[in-house]
């Protein structure tokens, strides 16, 4: 997990504005929701981890996808939450450079 994470970290950083990591899934999504954030995505989550946020960012309009941008159910571990209009970009960046 943290080997995908850090390779996608470095794909997306000189695409991106500012990349923040901090450390709650919960907060993030609900960031993403609310318009706070663009984008979140993580390597391996677990569904108590993510299902709230998951209805939070589609609720809002929002796009919740796994790494191949298959939508959100509860077995999914390697997500992607977006506005939806940076929603592809970010998943061929990370699958680019092999974060699947």
């Amino acid at each position: 997990s943290l080997k995908m994470s850090l390779l996608g970290v470095e794909a997306l950083m000189p695409q991106v504005r500012t990349i923040r990591m901090l450390g709650s899934a919960a907060i993030m999504l609900a960031w993403v929701a609310n318009g706070r954030l663009t984008c979140y995505w993580e390597y391996d989550l677990s569904s108590w981890d993510i299902a709230a946020g998951a209805l939070l960012v589609q609720e809002a309009g929002g796009k919740f996808t796994d790494l191949s941008g298959t939508p959100y159910d509860l077995r999914m571990r390697q997500t992607v939450a977006s506005n939806g209009k940076v929603h592809q970009p970010i998943i061929d960046v990370l699958n680019g450079v092999g974060v699947i």
